[in-house]
């Protein structure tokens, strides 16, 4: 069970990495922005597509990868250039969710938004904005309950070793819902 939950975790580490470690340019005549007709009528793209399309679901048709429902979809800031959605046979009980994925699907974020977060904290960081070492109540004063957030570093916190209960929703104090 820890090797199948581990999957997606590699799969947006990797996707995180990549971004992190791509160098993006200012658009520039150099570098103008991409234009989504340019991608949207290329033959080449619509063959890449297809064979990503029946990679995935040569996957996906064996059991033992058929744990996850997904939507992929690429796009320009004008629009979708390609997607695709799958469902997985197997749902876990305890968990509701959609019957069908579809583009339209509703995904909980859960800890995908921490990748971002740490990022942007390491980004502060390095602008010289903040210091990993400086405490949580020096940014939310408000803070209170049994937490002890005077004690709780930026860096404890993105490293995910502070202690902090989950979903923690004691009054007073920080609730993600």
């Amino acid at each position: 069970m820890y090797a199948q939950n581990c999957r997606p975790v590699s799969l947006l580490l990797g996707i995180f990495v990549t971004q992190v470690l791509a160098r993006c340019y200012d658009p520039s005549p150099a570098f103008p922005l991409p234009k989504h007709h340019a991608y949207r009528d290329s033959e080449l793209l619509r063959k890449d597509f297809k064979l990503i399309e029946n990679e995935l679901e040569k996957l996906v048709s064996d059991p033992k990868f058929d744990i996850s429902s997904y939507s992929i979809e690429i796009t320009t800031s004008e629009g979708t250039l390609w997607e695709n959605h799958h469902t997985s046979k197997e749902k876990d009980a305890k968990r509701p969710g959609a019957t069908k994925i579809t583009g339209g699907s509703v995904y909980r974020m859960a800890s995908v938004t921490k990748c971002f977060t740490t990022l942007a904290l390491l980004q502060q960081h390095i602008a010289g904005n903040l210091s990993l070492d400086n405490t949580v109540d020096m940014y939310l004063s408000d803070l209170s309950g049994s937490i002890p957030w005077k004690d709780i570093t930026l860096k404890t916190m993105a490293s995910q070793l502070s202690g902090i209960p989950r979903d923690c929703t004691q009054a007073g104090s920080f609730s993600p819902w």
